[in-house]
C-alpha cells in the first residue's frame, strides 16, 4: 500500500444482540490512530446498532464537547464511519465498491459479529461538507 493512500480502516464488534462492543478507526497504510482509535467509543459502546445509526449528529456532538475545529471535525468522522459500518451489519447499505464504506470482511463467532472495512477518506470528506457542521464549510447554529 503506498504511502500517499489516505484510506482508513474501520473494526467494529456487535455482540449477539447487536450492540457495539467497540470499534477502531486506523490508517489502512500504518495502522495510526485517526484522532484517537476509538474517539467516540465511550458514547456508543453498549448501545444498539440501530440507535446509534438514527442518532443526530448534534446527540453524539453534545456528548463530545470540543474547543477546536480539528477535535469537531474528527468527532464527526468518528461518527459517520461508526454509522455506515454499522448500516452494513444491519443491511441498510451493502458496503459495495460504489458506497465510500466498503466491506473487506465479515466474521462471525462467540463473542459475535466483526466487520472491518475500508473508507474513502475522499468519500467521507463529502459527507462531512454536506452535514454543514463543519466550521470550515458552513456555521453551526448559533456560530457566527
Amino acid at each position: 500500500m503506498p504511502c500517499n493512500d489516505i484510506t482508513d480502516t474501520l473494526k467494529i464488534l456487535l455482540d449477539n444482540d447487536d450492540r457495539l462492543v467497540k470499534y477502531a478507526l486506523r490508517k489502512k497504510t500504518c495502522g495510526g490512530e485517526v484522532g484517537r482509535k476509538s474517539l467516540i467509543g465511550r458514547w456508543a459502546k453498549g448501545r444498539p446498532a440501530r440507535e446509534i445509526i438514527s442518532a443526530s449528529l448534534d446527540t453524539v456532538l453534545a456528548a463530545h464537547p470540543t474547543t477546536s475545529d480539528v477535535r469537531e471535525f474528527m468527532v464527526i468522522k468518528h461518527f459517520l464511519a461508526v454509522k455506515a459500518g454499522l448500516e452494513i451489519l444491519l443491511g441498510v447499505t451493502s458496503g459495495g465498491s460504489k458506497d465510500y464504506c466498503k466491506v473487506a470482511s465479515v466474521e462471525h463467532g462467540p463473542d459475535g459479529i466483526l466487520l472491518v472495512a475500508d473508507l474513502s477518506v475522499q468519500g467521507m470528506t463529502e459527507e462531512i461538507r454536506a452535514c454543514g457542521h463543519c466550521s470550515n464549510c458552513a456555521p453551526l447554529p448559533g456560530k457566527i
